[in-house]
């Protein structure tokens, strides 16, 4: 069984404060260990504006490289780069605790942020998640699928796809433009799903 997270019933009350701030993240991996992250890339969406971009390589627990040829990442760009416990504390948690966070296929993220914090033994913080996926998918039905990609390409928002950064900010960039009667905000908890869930959905 895998530890990863569960999406609470849509939080109403907290619908408009999307478009005040909110976080976008999306997480580069190693290979299909969750807890195997080698980047991080986020978005700081205030008053519907993106003020912040940021990303971080993070050296994984691991040497092995499976998707190297999908964001070109490689252990020895990575071997001299703090791992994610070392930038926790107090470069990431402040982005996320208590704040909304959005990602494309946020499942696959936020089980990424999550089981790499059980690997480290770290308490995972109190935040909420929003998907850009799912309010793509309500913004604009008639789009052949809903991949980040796609629905970049779509909206003319720049993107170099994996590459976490660039990710990010299409992500929030998606939030902003899909409009708050598309966005459900959820909370996160811990919970136990079967290890064999999909979550490199097709919509990352």
């Amino acid at each position: 069984m895998t530890r990863v997270y569960q999406l609470l019933n849509r939080i109403d009350e907290g619908m408009t404060t999307v478009n005040e701030g909110f976080i976008a993240i999306d997480f580069e991996t190693a290979n299909y260990n969750k807890h195997s992250a080698c980047q991080l890339g986020i978005a700081v969406v205030n008053n519907q504006q993106i003020i912040e971009r940021k990303s971080w390589l993070i050296r994984p627990p691991t040497k092995v490289f499976t998707f190297s040829g999908l964001h070109g990442i490689t252990y020895s760009m990575v071997r001299d780069h703090p791992t994610f416990d070392e930038i926790w504390l107090l470069e990431v948690k402040p982005y996320i605790e208590h704040q909304i966070v959005a990602a494309h296929n946020a499942e696959f993220d936020i089980s990424v942020l999550t089981a790499t914090l059980a690997y480290y033994r770290l308490p995972i913080p109190d935040f909420n998640v929003v998907d850009s996926l799912g309010a793509a998918r309500k913004a604009w039905p008639q789009l052949r699928n809903h991949n980040l990609s796609t629905v970049a390409a779509y909206l003319n928002i720049e993107l170099n796809h994996h590459d976490a950064s660039s990710d990010a900010n299409a992500c929030a960039e998606i939030i902003l433009r899909a409009g708050w009667e598309n966005i459900e905000i959820r909370g996160v908890t811990n919970a136990v799903l079967p290890e064999n869930m999909n979550l490199f959905d097709s919509g990352c």
